[in-house]
């Protein structure tokens, strides 16, 4: 790095303007609407517990969540454009007209007026079937800006993700006429893409000349005038919209067209002057963070500008797939899964640290995904809970010291005597070596995790299905049950899935379904005693989806024995609505969640509702699946869609 150039860095590290954080964070566009619950409304749910070891009862109750399972309303076609910021491009970036590209500071690490930057948009499908994209050829409008294909290069298909997390690489020129994407040989899946999947598409602007620092270049990708609405029977050339598949082509679930294609675009600002920067998104005090519900708190993690992490990056050296670049820190850890991908469990193929957990005492291997040369990865997870990340030789804390991840994985050991509860880790990677988790870095990326921390005596497993979705007046019985089983490695939450203890062909149900206004959903919630000593007291705790209402009456329990499809469920019981007297273990509960429920949200959060079942007895720990009966069972309950 030139000095003035890492002069001017620490300088933007106390400097650095909020500008685009009202981009980003209006960037989701809602679908269309129908009669009821808005056509496309997807309804997420998720399934607490808690539990206690019996050898240590004065120890707090340890908590545990489920995976998230989702029930999208209807079918309709949905897209949102969404920026993901600009960088750069390298200096002697070519075109057609020799020079024509290149500014006089073009590759400096700064945005200069004359700079040719390169503009990332993700087009997201949100609608609830495959679809193919419209991408325009150019911009609709730039603020201090110019798009020439000729001189700066064309619009072009960068990436591709089919699951909404992990990112493929593409490359894909789009025609001045602007294509379908399955016209474009994409790699992967004829250009169809699936729900929740995504394109990522990159648009190269050269900054107009005679700029001051701290002008807007704005380009925008779509028509801004008809964003958000129903396509026209003469598609729009500047628009970016739906293309529905024919029938099933291309994996779609259903031949029905969607009510409406949509079109959507979003402002992608930048500020002459500012560095490229990554940073950070653990919780920071500064800017008024909100860790988890069981997190210690204050967590100052430090990821703010001028006192948190940050490297200047024009994707050179960088973690994963993805270097998200931004102009501030902005606290958002649960976009993780897209923003970090470079550390994995396992190998390269295991799933992201975001979200897994760890159990004291034991080792995992880690895989670090880094690209460019000779840089080196530092790293530190919070194992004490304390909101800070501790740093020093001694510290049991800094889990790497420039280390070369390109010579296999790296093995973190995780103490014995770890706070259980979430926490967070943080990876730097750079060429810079002796890395602190704060303070700026010339080159490389740095990624936050959040991670669960869980005792190594005693765990509880569970996982969250949809077990049935059915007309009203249908009783359910399991001819309408959905009984196939979910592969593990395909959901959310792998970890508590892919528990080796769960009875064979147990796990029926969907993660994520569809359901029209008026129809009953059966949520099912499977546990597992899968550590190595008996718990009790176990308490599993469920928020009535919005845009739902409970069906009262509907909330059972059955523990061992066979799974829901089965007419008759051992030990399958119904649990009264209401805390009584009577030994049921069963409640409904209103806006005002019991004490000590594990999904007690904070004052004023819960505004729907829930279901709390105290599971009767101990649970003696798995050894085997199905082994014992007294291991594991489920609960379940019914909703209908308003």
């Amino acid at each position: 790095m030139k000095p003035s150039q890492k002069n001017q860095h620490n300088w933007k590290q106390y400097c650095l303007r909020t500008l685009v954080g009202a981009a980003l964070l209006s960037a989701s566009i809602l679908p269309a609407t129908a009669a009821g619950t808005p056509a496309g409304t997807t309804i997420d749910n998720t399934a607490f517990g808690s539990f206690e070891n019996p050898t240590n009862p004065t120890a707090t109750p340890t908590t545990v969540n489920s995976n998230t399972v989702t029930i999208t309303v209807a079918e309709i076609a949905g897209i949102t454009v969404t920026p993901l910021g600009a960088v750069e491009a390298p200096a002697g970036v070519a075109g057609d007209t020799p020079g024509a590209q290149d500014g006089p500071a073009q590759g400096d690490g700064v945005i200069n007026e004359q700079d040719i930057l390169y503009f990332t948009y993700r087009i997201t499908n949100t609608g609830n079937d495959q679809t193919q994209f419209f991408i325009p050829g150019s911009p609709s409008n730039v603020d201090n800006g110019s798009f020439n294909a000729s001189d700066f290069g064309p619009i072009e298909v960068v990436g591709y993700s089919a699951d909404g997390v992990n990112v493929t690489p593409e490359s894909a020129v789009i025609p001045a006429t602007g294509a379908n994407t399955d016209t474009l040989g994409l790699t992967v899946n004829d250009g169809s893409v699936p729900v929740n999947g995504f394109i990522e598409v990159r648009v190269p602007i050269k900054v107009d000349s005679g700029l001051a620092s701290g002008a807007i270049v704005d380009p925008t990708l779509g028509n801004a005038t008809v964003q958000n609405s129903p396509e026209d029977p003469a598609p729009d050339p500047d628009g970016v919209a739906t293309r529905d598949n024919s029938g099933t082509d291309n994996g779609d679930e259903s031949a029905a067209n969607p009510a409406t294609e949509r079109e959507a675009s979003s402002p992608n600002p930048v500020t002459l002057g500012d560095l490229e920067l990554d940073y950070g998104d653990a919780p920071d005090a500064a800017l008024g963070s909100s860790p988890a519900p069981d997190a210690v708190t204050p967590a100052d993690y430090e990821t703010a500008p001028g006192r948190g992490p940050s490297h200047i990056n024009d994707g050179t050296v960088r973690l994963g797939t993805v270097v998200d670049i931004e102009l501030n820190a902005f606290e958002d850890n649960t976009t993780a899964p897209l923003e970090d991908n470079g550390v994995r469990l396992d190998s390269i193929t295991g799933p992201v640290l975001q979200n897994q957990s760890f159990i004291t005492g034991q080792s995992y291997d880690l895989n670090v995904a880094g690209t460019g040369g000779a840089a080196r990865l530092s790293a530190w997870i919070d194992f004490n809970r304390d909101g800070v990340f501790d740093d020093g030789p001694t510290s049991d804390e800094r889990v790497a010291a420039d280390v070369d991840p390109t010579t296999g994985n790296i093995t973190i050991a995780v103490p014995t005597g770890a706070a259980s509860g979430v926490t967070y880790a943080r990876f730097r990677y750079s060429t810079e070596t002796g890395l602190a988790p704060t303070g700026a870095a010339g080159d490389g990326e740095v990624e936050d995790y959040e991670i669960t921390i869980v005792d190594d005596a005693a765990s509880l497993r569970l996982v969250k299905r949809v077990t049935s979705v059915r007309a009203a007046t249908d009783v359910l019985t399991p001819a309408n049950s959905i009984s196939t089983v979910v592969d593990p490695t395909t959901t959310a939450d792998v970890n508590d899935d892919a528990g080796v203890n769960w009875p064979t062909d147990y796990l029926e149900g969907a993660v994520a379904s569809d359901a029209a206004p008026n129809e009953l959903v059966d949520y099912t919630i499977y546990f597992l005693s899968d550590g190595n000593v008996d718990i009790d007291n176990v308490r599993i705790c469920d928020f009535i989806p919005a845009n739902t209402t409970y069906v009262a009456g509907s909330l059972q329990i059955s523990q061992g024995g066979n799974p829901p499809s089965t007419a008759t469920p051992p030990n399958l019981r119904n649990l009264t609505d209401i805390v009584d007297a009577l030994p049921d273990t069963g409640q409904n509960f209103g806006t005002t969640t019991p004490a000590g429920a594990p999904c007690d949200p904070a004052p004023g959060a819960n505004t729907t509702g829930g279901v709390l079942v105290d599971v009767p007895g101990v649970l003696n720990p798995a050894t085997a699946p199905s082994t014992p009966t007294s291991s594991y069972g489920f609960i379940r309950f019914s909703v209908t869609v308003d």
